[in-house]
């Protein structure tokens, strides 16, 4: 008989579109993998956005850290095996959540670089909040594996940040912000990316409306396939 899949924690609301996302793209990929009626195993914790981005935008990461160690903690207590924030931005201190609970934290940045090492790319472009183009969690992760890293001027950045914030985490996906997307990851192709991570679990809902030729990396998907891989492991019959 073949073993249950690992019970695959989520701390998703960070935002609420994006989570959608993570949701819907699990089981899909669990069904196009096992077919028949099989779905994902996962735990969700959804939490208020609002309070996630009061800490962010007041630069107050250690209450962040401990508000989100205590969802994590509600993942552990309710049985998962691993655990995931499904947000760029919001892994930042993953360091820190590590030492909070016992089940891993599949890092969404590590992930990222892993991804990047195996396709062999030297130099990428990335794009997100502020927060993650322009501070130093996501690009010291990159460069420890050796990426170089290219991010767009900070008044572009801005431009894709209010993207993110006034829109998408809305559920507002909008035609001209996708070809501002497009324009962005022509600059950073053109300053030697060979190709762009969409840095922010928001991003992706744009990508139907671009229409530029962009290596992009989704970093939902390469989220949920290292997820996938580990839930996975060692299942077999007997």
């Amino acid at each position: 008989m073949k073993k249950r899949s690992k019970l695959i924690g989520l701390v998703g609301g960070v935002s609420w579109t994006s989570t959608l996302e993570y949701y819907k793209r699990f089981n899909e990929q669990v069904y196009l993998a096992q077919g028949g009626y099989e779905s994902a195993r996962l735990l969700l914790t959804s939490v208020n956005f609002a309070e996630i981005l009061a800490f962010q935008q007041s630069g107050q990461s250690d209450l962040e850290s401990e508000f989100l160690a205590q969802e994590l903690l509600r993942l552990e207590h309710g049985g998962a095996d691993c655990a995931l924030i499904c947000s760029n931005t919001t892994n930042k201190t993953v360091e820190t959540l590590r030492q909070s609970v016992s089940i891993p934290i599949i890092s969404l940045p590590e992930s990222v670089a892993l991804d990047v090492n195996k396709r062999g790319l030297q130099k990428v472009g990335l794009l997100g909040t502020t927060y993650t183009m322009y501070g130093d969690f996501y690009r010291k992760c990159l460069e420890e594996h050796g990426i170089a890293v290219s991010v767009p001027k900070r008044e572009t950045g801005i431009q894709v940040h209010n993207i993110i914030y006034e829109e998408l985490v809305k559920g507002a996906v909008l035609q001209r912000s996708a070809t501002i997307l497009d324009e962005v990851c022509s600059e950073l192709k053109s300053s030697g990316a060979e190709a762009i991570i969409l840095g922010c679990t928001e991003l992706p809902l744009l990508r139907k409306k671009m229409y530029g030729q962009h290596t992009l990396l989704d970093t939902i998907d390469i989220h949920i396939a290292r997820a996938l891989q580990f839930a996975f492991a060692q299942q077999d019959t007997g």
